[in-house]
């Protein structure tokens, strides 16, 4: 999460006994980069059973670098995203075939039936990266593409060591999973700046963000203020069952997203979450998070992997998926309620 500065301009997350509270796994970094078996395998057991954990970022010299990128980020969401509407509107998404840029709120329907209330900005890995030719963005973001750039070579390479832990319970060669998504390749990796309005007291709970799972390899998310929220596994989709996430200070929140799970024969879940307005007193001040989306290169495909002992093989009666992530993707949007602003 980003520095103790952003936490202490919200309230307390309020009690369990009001809002239930998801409990989510948290496994350390700096454990993780040591080696430590315990850390790798309790990291795959959170990836399989819930798919969301706590990737707790001290005692790490590079979870502390990513931490600082995080906060200048979220300083970045308040300057952009609080720019007139008519000079946002310059940047606007070319939804649905590019969804680089911003998007205002209200262009989405959510699970009540009702709008969605976030504006969001997505800041394409491959325009801060180089890997195609420069966008136009608006002036504060543009005037920190040397902060954005730094983010998200610190937030790969923290993914990078998530990815190879990975590979190793999986039984995959090394340095696999990591392969499909490099930095200096093509891709739809983005950086998703996310601001919700505050809530008037008087009003009652609203869905900003509809349930959805994201599509990509794995979310690297950022947020102070609660309205996260979960549906634990097994748990049949009404509203009592959500269970909020508590942001903690010092930690990331990881999830692993679709076509990892594709990859990997369902092994490791992708699972179902939205976005509330803030518990509590928390709502009544703007939320803003960070989701880094990590998305695999231009070309690959969502087949099976292969080579290890721990994936299992396609049974009788199954075929093989060839279709390339961006046609997968297209298929998705049009056969389910996945929210493509999100994933």
């Amino acid at each position: 999460m980003p520095t103790p500065t952003h936490f202490s301009r919200y309230p307390v997350f309020p009690s369990e006994s009001i809002f239930p509270i998801a409990h989510i796994p948290t496994v350390s970094l700096s454990k993780l980069q040591a080696g430590s078996d315990e850390e790798s395998s309790r990291l795959y057991d959170a990836c399989r059973k819930e798919g969301f954990l706590f990737l707790d970022l001290s005692e790490s010299q590079q979870g502390e670098r990513l931490l600082q990128y995080g906060g200048k980020m979220f300083d970045l969401i308040e300057k952009t995203l609080t720019l007139d509407q008519h000079t946002l509107e310059k940047y606007a998404c070319d939804a649905p075939r590019s969804l680089i840029g911003y998007k205002r709120k209200g262009m989405l329907r959510v699970d009540d039936n009702t709008r969605d209330s976030i504006e969001v900005y997505t800041l394409s890995q491959d325009d801060i990266m180089g890997n195609i030719p420069p966008l136009s963005n608006p002036e504060p973001i543009e005037a920190s593409r040397n902060d954005c750039r730094g983010f998200f070579e610190t937030a790969f390479s923290v993914v990078r060591v998530l990815l190879g832990h990975l590979d190793k319970q999986l039984d995959l060669p090394p340095g696999t999973l990591a392969a499909r998504c490099p930095l200096d390749k093509p891709s739809a990796t983005s950086l998703r700046m996310l601001l919700s309005p505050a809530q008037p007291v008087k009003d009652p709970r609203r869905i900003n963000f509809g349930g959805h799972t994201d599509i990509g390899i794995i979310t690297l998310l950022f947020n102070v203020a609660g309205g996260l929220q979960v549906l634990p596994a097994g748990s049949d989709n009404v509203d009592e069952n959500w269970r909020y996430i508590r942001p903690q200070p010092g930690c990331a929140l990881i999830n692993i997203a679709d076509t990892l799970t594709e990859w990997t024969g369902g092994l490791l879940r992708s699972s179902l979450h939205r976005v509330m307005s803030p518990p509590g007193t928390q709502a009544q001040l703007p939320r803003q998070s960070l989701a880094y989306l990590v998305r695999a290169e231009k070309g690959a495909t969502v087949q099976r992997l292969k080579g290890g002992s721990v994936i299992p093989p396609l049974g009788g009666g199954e075929e093989e998926d060839t279709r390339n992530v961006d046609s997968w993707a297209a298929w998705r949007a049009q056969v389910t309620t996945y929210n493509p602003y999100i994933a």
